[in-house]
């Protein structure tokens, strides 16, 4: 017996040419994600999470807690490479007992490796980077019918994102199909809805907070025909221009005993699908139905189909990811950039005598950003108290107690085009900026954040004219 990725090989399974090849693209994919992860800049939603980690809860304004969990027990990174390589072993313990024979399982997992969803999920740490892996335990335990571990299983994906509900629902399709519903399936739904709990009750001590955002988020708004096919662009581009329609070949012609497969493939897809008619959505949102597609697709013959869904998926990802690594294009406006690159540079906030050549310069109480984004950004790398000002959209800062600033403190006011707003402005009796804080890559500039300094807070019941202090 010997060892290969992990996985046992015996005798009886000689190391075939498909399965080399499997074994290459996983090795091919494994390199990307290490060079993407140490190659970027952790990017605002990372921060984001990461700010919630440094608040332990049950529940947070925008999803449950497990991914600041995670990021707290292991930091952002690690945690984000460590739940994407355990949810390809995951799909290929998957895919051996749904075909019998891991050549099939080899297959499945080399697919999934190369979903760009899967690798993106596996570089930066979001909600989707544990649901998939907790998503595909679960659907490993139903398959099974094991149901202590399947309960357990869909628990934790429910403390990753609301979506995993879609699981149960695919199950329960599977079970009116086959006219059947286990004893031990009421067992497991028990145990899910126990660890989920928690954060129930969180939700309610907020005013239904969490899930009045999330249901607004996911089906309100304006949606029609345009959003319906972003949504199909999305797909495409993150499930992989070939898997796409590899996903409904195999819904409509796969095998029927795999009607479980199916069923969590087509939910995700059809719900989010459904919702991109009424809003517009996120590529992501239906990313766990490329699981129950890439172990379903595995057993195909001849497998052609799934090389070149395998290479093509893995194309998208090379070309994005060299640019975000080695640009040579250049765009009027490089979103992928500057999602990655170029944050760094918000440590020298924490030095506001070197931005304001003051050399007797008050430590800073607070900075304060128009949003979310770049509140948690400056949190990350210059290591100081931050809140939101101004009309940004609602976020985790609105539960959280706003950071006190003593009268005569100062703050920060840091954006790429936002002035400080007039209320903030009036709590200060000076206002001093702004000072350019550039960040380039690669030779070419991705941010240019502007820094306005808010000298020597007022007491609270001191009232100020904003409009006077920007003039002087």
């Amino acid at each position: 017996m010997r060892f290969v990725g992990g996985v046992a090989l015996t005798a009886s399974v000689p190391l075939t040419q498909p399965m080399k090849a499997c074994l290459a693209l996983l090795a091919l994919s494994a390199a990307i994600r290490l060079a993407l992860a140490l190659g970027t800049d952790v990017y605002f939603d990372e921060a984001y999470y990461w700010q919630w980690s440094q608040r332990l809860d049950w529940g947070y304004y925008d999803h449950p807690p497990l991914v600041a969990w995670l990021i707290a027990a292991l930091g952002i990174r690690p945690m984000a490479l460590l739940c994407g390589a355990g949810t390809v072993a995951a799909v290929w313990g998957l895919a051996r007992d749904v075909h019998g024979h891991a050549e099939a399982a080899w297959r499945a997992a080399a697919l999934w490796s190369c979903v760009p969803i899967a690798i993106l999920s596996g570089v930066w740490a979001t909600p989707d980077t544990p649901l998939l892996l907790f998503w595909t335990l679960a659907l490993w335990a139903l398959w099974r019918e094991r149901w202590l571990l399947a309960g357990l299983a869909l628990g934790l994906a429910l403390l990753s994102k609301y979506s995993a509900l879609l699981l149960g629902v695919a199950f329960l399709a599977a079970a009116v199909r086959r006219r059947r519903l286990p004893a031990g399936a009421w067992g497991a739904a028990l145990l899910g809805a126990l660890l989920f709990l928690p954060v129930v009750l969180w939700n309610a001590r907020l005013d239904w907070a969490g899930f009045a955002f999330q249901l607004h988020h996911g089906l309100g708004g304006k949606g029609g025909l345009k959003s319906f096919v972003e949504f199909l662009g999305g797909q495409l581009a993150l499930g992989g221009p070939v898997l796409l329609p590899l996903a409904f070949l195999y819904v409509l012609r796969g095998d029927r005993e795999q009607f479980l497969l199916k069923a969590a493939a087509v939910v995700p897809l059809l719900f989010f699908g459904l919702a991109a008619i009424r809003t517009r959505g996120e590529a992501n949102w239906p990313a766990m139905a490329y699981i129950a597609v890439c172990v379903g697709v595995a057993g195909l013959r001849p497998p052609k189909a799934l090389e070149t869904a395998a290479w093509s998926g893995l194309a998208v990802v090379l070309a994005v990811g060299s640019h975000l690594l080695f640009p040579l294009l250049r765009f009027q406006r490089d979103v992928p950039l500057e999602r990655t690159q170029g944050w760094a540079v918000l440590a020298a906030l924490a030095e506001p005598g070197r931005l304001f050549s003051d050399a007797d310069a008050a430590p800073i109480a607070v900075v304060y950003a128009p949003n979310y984004q770049l509140a948690s950004q400056a949190a990350h790398y210059a290591h100081l108290p931050v809140d939101t000002a101004g009309p940004a959209r609602p976020s985790q800062y609105d539960a959280w107690p706003r950071p006190p600033v003593a009268p005569g403190q100062d703050a920060l006011w840091c954006s790429e085009r936002e002035l400080p707003p007039d209320e903030l402005v009036a709590r200060f009796t000076s206002l001093e900026g702004p000072v350019e804080l550039p960040a380039d890559f690669q030779g070419r500039r991705v941010h240019t954040f502007r820094v306005w300094r808010l000298r020597s807070a007022r007491p609270l019941d001191v009232p100020a004219d904003a409009s006077a202090l920007r003039q002087n």
